[in-house]
């Protein structure tokens, strides 16, 4: 199996070095020349990755196409090529609906979307798939957690839940930061917050829906630091702004798509 990625940004890298890097993945796997210091750099780093020039060339070689360019660029650039039946074409574009894709790229009819995050470079996270496909689940559970349906509704709910990252990120920066503001070293606060907010994941990972909802509550003790902060946070409204927030970002790529949940 060729595997041909068409844009090779940030998540097109992270997903070939989870796959050449940490999963054994031995088979061609080719890139696009748009992003050439990368592609340059992957091509470098592992034997099996080549640089084609020329989409067209790219996709005629592959086996399953990768979309992996801007959703604004995607129609442009699937429109200029020439699929065949046989192939599988795998859409990482956020918003572009299975029923666009599939336009597109007839009379290629075997198409899916997938939203790989960065840390599947090191094996670990969520890779949310449509349809369920077990040949692309095993590809993508080899470098992370794939989950799949088959209703692109649901589908759009993976999207929604993956606009979190930012705030994550922002949130373990600012515990950090406000320990600095209180005369701690940056260093020190750094190391104990990451370690804090990873520790606490690694906690939730594989856990029943119903252990979920109750680790919150085994956290508190009656009068503890842990009550005021989430009496706090949640006096505050910060619950009902993150449901808002994952409304809007479901509502928007609803919009895109055409479909609902």
């Amino acid at each position: 199996m060729v595997l041909g990625f068409l844009g090779t940004g940030a998540i097109s890298e992270a997903m070939i070095r989870g796959l050449c890097g940490n999963a054994g993945f031995s088979e061609p796997i080719l890139v696009s020349s748009r992003s050439q210091a990368r592609s340059e750099r992957l091509s470098r780093d592992y034997r099996q990755v080549k640089v084609i020039t020329g989409n067209a060339l790219l996709v005629e070689k592959s086996d399953w196409v990768i979309v992996a360019v801007l959703p604004d660029q995607v129609e442009a650039t699937l429109g200029e090529l020439t699929f065949r039946s046989d192939q599988k074409v795998i859409s990482l574009a956020a918003g572009i609906s299975l029923a666009r894709l599939s336009e597109w790229v007839f009379p290629c009819t075997k198409v899916s979307r997938a939203i790989p995050m960065p840390p599947i470079e090191f094996g670990v996270g969520p890779v949310a798939l449509c349809p369920q496909d077990q040949s692309i689940e095993a590809l993508f559970g080899r470098i992370g957690t794939a989950v799949s349906v088959s209703d692109e509704g649901q589908f759009n709910l993976f999207g929604a839940a993956s606009a979190v990252m930012a705030d994550y990120f922002d949130r373990v920066a600012t515990v950090s930061s406000w320990m600095e503001s209180h005369a701690m070293e940056p260093n020190t606060a750094t190391r104990y917050t990451t370690s804090l907010f990873h520790a606490l994941a690694s906690l939730t990972l594989g856990q029943t829906p119903e252990v979920l909802q109750s680790m919150s509550a085994e956290c508190i003790t009656p009068g503890g630091l842990n009550e005021q902060f989430l009496t706090t946070c949640t006096d505050s409204g910060s619950h009902d702004t993150l449901k808002a927030g994952l409304d809007d970002i479901l509502a928007r790529l609803e919009s895109n798509t055409g479909s609902t949940s």
